[in-house]
């Protein structure tokens, strides 16, 4: 809002202040004014004592404007809760007179009754033995973290690719940025949000060209600010924590040759200082204690404090039980982490003071989730769980007639797979088995229905959108170890794990063999400041020799025909998508399909051949489906109108087609994240100073 409008508004409201009127109606004008300005000072100004003193006076002047008081009286909880536990009591007895004395307000009851819970809760931490989970969300995004006091949670609106903030009390979203644009012209999106502790300012990675910037945007909405911008050998900037001040961001910067440094970041004028240069080893994540002096981080070498005083990093739990840091109590005597020392990813507390553990880890719970948001000053750790399934279907096509003869239906006995990918022969359908932490491949029989299951042993295999490929021979299959750093090849028949090529920096998830099996066709992304360009590379296994076939900006997919002879290239080019075709040899890209981005949902994934090389098969948005849908097309190789076959489960990935070129096998998925809360497993709660 302009100057020029937000004075007279506010000259108006003190006005009110000094000079209540008369009339009926002036005095509903005249709260309706008086409740905007005690609004402007909570929400804008932060001035929370100011406008304690106007909801008050908007009490005594007006109480029978009952909606006006109603909202007057909830707010003055808000403002006594955010001014932390001092004033917790006088919360209280503001949202119990809400409930008390506005019971025909029964939105606004509500809200109190949420606040009034979460408030006991808070007691509860202090003294209870008892340990309390909750959800508060479901369909979640789960992006971001919750606010230091609760209120609300950061996360990334999908719909428009925009920074938003949830108020967990009346379950309403705002948006805080409006540029967010994934597929249109200069697009770009929010993601990996934290609120500040003062729960004035978002902190967020802003998508843009292929790389991160490390952004700062305030809950009123004002304009976003670039902190600091990718460049100069960074491609990702990502923030991770709020120093307890305000003043500083942890955050983690991913190189342009894959590996990744912790820095802190001034939030005054976005400079930088390197704490710890990790290399490429996994991120460690990382949370300040709340006396500001140290970060707690995880390494494969166990839980490590690093002293911001002293710039020295000092173990504090040194085993390798793949362990995460979820949070350091507001105490500042206790960290929860999650570590798999009894075998699965579980929530333990180990106490600590002067920078060492006192004792040893107390067990909190099992399988606590897969994504911490953040601990509030009341003690409530906030949680991510993932419901998301995954399960392979097969259904039957006519490309003859270009319909779907029968539709999906599963083609494993266990749910949770994905990434499918049939044998050479037909015969056998491999897929990747997503339930487990360290993740199998799948093999069933097409012949007999027999499943059996390939450990990948200590190795983990890469994320939900990486491919799973069978090598010519029907001997193996090969599939992204996580971080793209290998692929790695599994032998069908004795089910050995081997490497079978380094993935270097910046390479895509997606992968295909030559026909002969001995060149394997990836595409890795350029560095900057030409980030958004791509290069589809062929690498000799033989020889370890690497060609560039074809660089294209906007390039992310290369699959070779059946024949060996041909390659199919998927790219963005502007806010559209386009498939060429174009000898395997190199020369010259022949265009095929092109979908209008700002008119029509983009095709998803890599699109395939038709085992006979007539037709090029692909996956495209339904328009206006939220979220998104996705059915099956396909265009002759030699070009011509494409053509719809339908095919339109929920959710679904990675389509791909059987040797006899009548079957295919998808990835359909349901999507499904909550937030959940768990509260009274602290022991009693001193709030550090």
């Amino acid at each position: 809002m302009k100057k020029s409008i937000i004075f007279p508004l506010i000259a108006l409201a003190l006005s009110i202040v000094l000079s209540p009127p008369d009339t009926a109606a002036q005095k509903s004008q005249s709260a309706d004014v008086l409740l905007g300005a005690a609004l402007h000072q909570e929400e804008v100004e932060g001035n929370l004592e100011a406008a304690i003193e106007t909801y008050k006076k908007l009490l005594a002047e007006f109480p029978g404007n009952r909606p006006l008081a109603a909202q007057a009286q909830l707010h003055l909880g808000f403002c006594y809760e955010k001014l932390g536990e001092a004033q917790a009591k006088e919360a209280r007895a503001a949202y119990e007179r809400v409930v008390h004395d506005f019971a025909d307000q029964a939105e606004i009851v509500a809200q109190a009754r949420v606040r009034l819970a979460a408030l006991a809760g808070t007691a509860g931490a202090s003294g209870s033995s008892t340990l309390a989970v909750r959800r508060v969300w479901a369909g979640a995004d789960v992006t971001g973290k919750v606010s230091p006091d609760g209120r609300f949670l950061s996360f990334t609106d999908w719909d428009s690719e925009n920074i938003a903030i949830r108020d967990l009390a009346t379950g309403q979203n705002r948006l805080l940025t409006d540029t967010g644009n994934l597929a249109g012209s200069g697009g770009g999106w929010a993601e990996y949000s934290v609120p500040s502790p003062d729960n004035k300012n978002v902190a967020y990675a802003w998508h843009s060209d292929g790389s991160y910037n490390l952004c700062v945007v305030g809950f009123d909405g004002s304009k976003p600010r670039v902190l600091r911008a990718a460049g100069n050998g960074v491609l990702d900037l990502l923030p991770l924590a709020w120093s307890p001040d305000g003043r500083q961001l942890l955050a983690e910067f991913v190189k342009t040759d894959n590996t990744r440094d912790m820095m802190l970041v001034a939030v005054a004028d976005g400079s930088a200082k390197l704490l710890k240069a990790v290399g490429k080893d996994l991120s460690p994540g990382g949370v300040f204690s709340p006396d500001g002096r140290y970060v707690a981080w995880a390494t494969k070498e166990g839980l490590s404090l690093f002293d911001l005083q002293s710039g020295t990093e000092l173990p504090l739990i040194p085993d390798r039980s793949n362990h995460s840091v979820l949070g350091w109590a507001p105490d500042g005597k206790h960290i929860l982490f999650s570590s798999e020392r009894s075998g699965s990813a579980d929530a333990w507390l180990i106490a600590v003071a002067g920078g060492k553990a006192l004792g040893e880890p107390v067990f909190v719970k099992k399988e606590w989730g897969f994504k911490p948001m953040g601990f509030t000053r009341s003690g409530a750790f906030f949680y991510a769980v993932n419901n998301n399934v995954w399960d392979v279907q097969i259904a039957e096509l006519d490309w003859a007639s270009g319909n779907v003869v029968s539709p999906p239906q599963p083609a494993f006995r266990r749910g949770n797979t994905r990434a499918p990918d049939w044998s050479p022969d037909g015969r056998l359908l491999a897929a990747v088995d997503a339930r487990e932490p360290k993740q199998a491949v799948i093999i069933r029989s097409m012949d007999t229905g027999e499943e059996r299951e390939l450990r990948v042993g200590e190795r983990t295999i890469a994320g939900a959108r990486s491919g799973l490929r069978w090598t010519p021979d029907g001997k193996a299959v090969v599939v992204p170890e996580s971080e793209y750093k290998n692929l790695i090849r599994i032998d069908v028949q004795t089910g050995q794990v081997t490497s079978l090529m380094p993935l270097p920096a910046l390479v895509d998830c997606s992968f295909e063999f030559s026909r002969d099996g001995n060149i394997v066709f990836y595409v890795r992304t350029l560095v900057p400041p030409d980030v958004n360009a791509a290069r589809l590379v062929a690498r000799d296994l033989r020889s370890g020799r690497e060609t560039v076939v074809i660089e294209k900006r906007g390039l992310f997919a290369g699959v070779v025909s059946p024949d060996g002879q041909r390659l199919l290239i998927a790219m963005w080019e502007g806010p559209s998508q386009v498939l060429l075709v174009m000898p395997a040899a190199g020369g010259e890209a022949r265009e095929l399909v092109r979908v209008d981005g700002e008119k029509e949902t983009p095709f998803w994934g890599s699109p395939s051949w038709t085992p006979d090389g007539r037709y090029v098969a692909f996956l495209k948005g339904v328009k206006g489906k939220t979220p998104n849908q996705w059915e099956l097309w396909r265009v002759a190789a030699e070009g011509g109108e494409p053509q719809r076959i339908g095919l339109i489960p929920a959710h679904f990935h990675d389509a791909r087609l059987h040797p006899d070129g009548r079957r295919v096998a998808i990835s359909d998925v349901k999507v499904d994240f909550e937030v959940w809360v768990m509260e009274n497993f602290l022991p009693p709660l001193k709030v550090a100073k």
